[in-house]
């Protein structure tokens, strides 16, 4: 009886191991992936092209100014990528003035 047992509890055991995997899966492939580029073009042109086509050209709109010494590409590329890190994206690529961030919708 314990012989049986024991392996009526490693069947149970390993058939609810065995699912476990496939519902991640499962999960995984519904979630949806949305990416944003961020553009460069000047500090009059930058601008974030979302998923839906909108695009928003942010720099006029930016309350901090750039230091006299410091590279303004850098410092605003900066503080968009960090804006939109607040709202779930995350960071995928840097390709010469854009850059590519990536996030996950359900």
């Amino acid at each position: 009886m314990t012989m049986k047992f024991l392996g009526l509890a490693s069947l149970t055991a390993m058939s609810l191991v065995g699912f476990a995997p496939v519902d991640a899966m499962a999960q995984a492939a519904s979630a949806k992936v949305e990416f944003i580029d961020i553009r460069w073009d000047g500090v009059d042109r930058m601008c974030v092209v979302y998923p839906d086509g909108r695009v928003n050209f942010f720099g006029k709109e930016l309350s901090v100014k750039a230091p006299d010494d410091v590279n303004k590409r850098a410092f605003y590329l900066t503080l968009e990528m960090n804006r939109m890190a607040a709202e779930g994206y995350e960071f995928v690529a840097m390709i010469s003035d854009e850059i590519l961030m990536k996030r996950t919708v359900r």
